[in-house]
């Protein structure tokens, strides 16, 4: 069992290891969550935050070179002839479905077989692209993507990523041009040497994505493994420790640690399937527990004072972890009080919660929205460490993904109906919807969302498998 050893100290209550060293930093040094776009110029100083009103029940749709590299780990052997195909049965989960795979009919470059991280826009991170491979996965396995259109855009892709230009540190950069395959910044502007550096958190959802493709289809296998054998995958744990790399003076580059608990967990996990063990991550996150409505919950001691970056404490890196490679009793109770804490606030104000990371239709265009961040609870925080409480949102992903894993949970059930329609005609579904009725819907149209929905939906459609097997 994979996952076996996650929070062993913290729940047996013994004390959290962690040198000082990987985590007393500066600010902006330690990278604690995925990249994500964020255009320049920086946005002004948010507003003051404003008083949270229920949820209108019914929302309104608007269609609108290198050390020597590790050896590549086969994929296990798959049975054949024990899964049938899986098909969704429940005319929502079809509506859902369809609804979702038109983010991916709109943003599919068939130039390069790499998918647009947000609606229209050619720039994607190594992240977005493992939810794009997860997303083309699910509809291919749902009956949405003909065979034959699937391994054409599939040898697109792995064409692609075959001649992929690679910065000198031997790993892919963290954004590339979707349109060109041409390296680009975090801010979309051109990177031609790739001075933008790594991140662990998108290249280890990357690889995972890619061993799941690997695992489902034996006839890439052989590709795939001579794709990833190019990149420097030595470079990714450091001491035991998830490691990245941020641009420096001089052209070079500082490596880091990268990830809080959760993600750092989801991410450790994922590349402990190519043989790359941060074991550190694994055994010692350190911890504490803290109380938000009465609900008792992990979170991740190293904050934004302390080491230079948030401590999210969010949906995502536990509801990808459950969907694409299960959960074991070791993290259960601590995804079952994520569930109830959001419960219960829905409960307290009549705000029905489902907090994420995601995109925003205004700035700073992405939020990381958490039950507890930097010693408070409910946060909704930027790229750049501000706070927009103004803008907390509803979570369409994560909506769908609370549904597909705990579908006998009532309170799922109400955050799957409630943005069952939060979608537009042809384009995708929308990332969520605000908690101030005064803003209505978050109209951004993301690859993540629209992934999660495909991916919750096969999750259902094969009863409860995560996609791993």
């Amino acid at each position: 069992m994979i996952l076996e050893s996650v929070l062993y100290v913290t729940t047996n209550q013994q004390p959290s290891v962690c040198a000082p060293e990987i985590w007393q930093c500066s600010p902006s040094i330690i990278i604690a969550g995925p990249n994500n776009f964020y255009p320049e110029p920086q946005v002004s100083e948010p507003a003051a935050p404003v008083e949270n009103v229920p949820l209108s029940p019914n929302p309104a749709i608007s269609p609108p070179l290198a050390p020597p590299k590790p050896k590549v780990a086969p994929p296990p052997i798959i049975p054949s002839g024990n899964l049938s195909q899986p098909r969704l049965t429940k005319q929502a989960d079809i509506i859902a479905a369809q609804r979702a795979w038109k983010y991916f009919e709109r943003n599919w470059n068939l130039q390069t077989g790499l998918v647009n991280s947000v609606d229209n826009l050619p720039w994607t991170t190594w992240w977005d692209q493992g939810s794009a491979l997860l997303g083309i996965h699910a509809a291919q396995q749902l009956g949405l993507l003909p065979t034959d259109l699937f391994r054409q855009r599939m040898n697109t892709l792995l064409r692609t990523l075959e001649t992929l230009p690679l910065p000198a540190t031997g790993l892919p950069n963290k954004a590339y041009s979707t349109h060109t395959a041409q390296m680009r910044k975090l801010n979309d502007s051109p990177d031609p040497q790739g001075k933008s550096g790594w991140s662990v958190l998108d290249l280890a959802r990357f690889l995972l994505a890619l061993h799941i493709l690997r695992s489902h289809y034996p006839e890439y296998s052989d590709r795939i493994n001579h794709i990833v054998a190019r990149w420097n995958l030595a470079k990714l744990v450091k001491d035991g420790w998830l490691n990245g790399a941020i641009p420096a003076s001089g052209g070079r580059f500082r490596e880091v640690q990268e990830g809080r608990l959760g993600y750092e967990q989801y991410a450790a996990y994922s590349l402990k399937l190519w043989n790359i063990h941060a074991a550190k991550a694994l055994a010692h996150p350190p911890v504490e527990t803290v109380q938000v409505d009465g609900v008792t919950l992990l979170i991740d001691r190293r904050n934004l004072k302390n080491s230079g970056a948030t401590n999210y404490l969010t949906n995502d890196p536990y509801l990808l972890w459950g969907l694409e490679m299960g959960w074991t009793d070791m993290v259960k109770p601590q995804v079952q009080n994520l569930l109830k804490v959001q419960a219960q606030r829905f409960k307290r104000t009549g705000i029905l919660t489902a907090v994420n990371e995601d995109s925003l239709d205004r700035p700073p265009y992405f939020l990381y929205y958490s039950v507890y961040a930097n010693g408070q609870p409910w946060q909704a925080t930027s790229v750049r460490e501000k706070t927009y409480a103004h803008l907390r949102f509803i979570s369409t992903k994560a909506a769908f993904s609370w549904y597909a894993l705990m579908p006998d949970d009532p309170y799922s059930k109400k955050l799957r109906d409630f943005v069952q329609n939060l979608a537009s005609k042809n384009n995708g579904y929308f990332s969520g919807q605000y908690e101030n009725q005064q803003l209505g819907i978050n109209s951004s149209l993301d690859v993540n969302t629209n992934a999660a929905i495909l991916e919750s939906l096969l999750y259902q459609a094969r009863n409860k498998r995560p996609l791993i097997f």
